[in-house]
């Protein structure tokens, strides 16, 4: 069954909704067999999902009506309009929703490249744009730094941009990457007040599918969505 993380009401009289799915739920990945995604995506969320063509770029689209945008490349979605469904499909990178008290959510597909380009930043700039303050966040199960070993120059260039508390180190000692701290440095960055981790680690987990733990192509996604009160 899919797990809320969020069921909360905003100051604007709507209710935001944050749920996540695990490998029990079925692969939600965008590339499965279209009436098979759709049944599965229908027992998690409201149909129809926007689901995006994800390239761990800094692209972000706004979504006006549900369904709308659907399948376009970009790697984060913002809506302030009721009973539109965002997802985004993740198999180690960060799914993260951002709540807007004045009535708009916001979803990120975010992996180190993605948070490195800037996305986090776009998904704000836009969410900003429609709706009003305070925001929110909550950060979806992703790899943790004990299974995330990394590259030294890539990591470099994380903790140059976000601080050493991005760096870390995995179970055998080996420099390793911090997303969820990567995460939370970012969003703090860009003006966020709260935000909420899930700490699962989806390579440690056996209930999620880890591209870096087994090169599994499925994935399980985030939907976010805004109801009545």
């Amino acid at each position: 069954m899919p797990r809320d993380l969020v069921r909360r009401g905003l100051p604007s009289g709507l209710v935001a909704r944050v749920v996540v799915t695990d490998s029990r739920d079925g692969d939600l990945a965008p590339q499965a067999d279209s009436a098979a995604l759709e049944t599965r995506q229908a027992g998690v969320a409201p149909l129809p999902w926007t689901w995006l063509r994800q390239v761990h770029g800094s692209g972000v689209v706004e979504v006006r009506w549900p369904g709308d945008r659907h399948g376009e490349t970009a790697d984060a979605a913002v809506t302030n309009r009721v009973g539109c469904t965002l997802s985004v499909t993740v198999a180690d990178c960060a799914p993260v929703a951002i709540l807007a008290d004045g009535g708009g959510l916001a979803v990120v597909h975010a992996g180190w490249r993605g948070i490195l380009g800037g996305v986090i930043e776009s998904a704000m700039d836009l969410l900003s744009d429609i709706t009003g303050g305070p925001f929110r966040a909550v950060i979806g199960p992703c790899i943790n730094a004990c299974c995330y070993a990394f590259g030294v120059d890539d990591l470099e260039r994380v903790v140059d941009h976000l601080g050493d508390g991005a760096g870390g180190k995995t179970r055998t000692g080996h420099p390793s990457l911090d997303l969820p701290a990567a995460v939370r440095a970012t969003l703090r960055g860009v003006g966020v007040v709260e935000s909420e981790l899930d700490d699962t680690c989806t390579s440690c987990d056996d209930d999620y599918w880890s591209y870096r733990a087994t090169g599994a192509k499925e994935r399980h996604a985030m939907a976010a969505w805004l109801e009545p009160a």
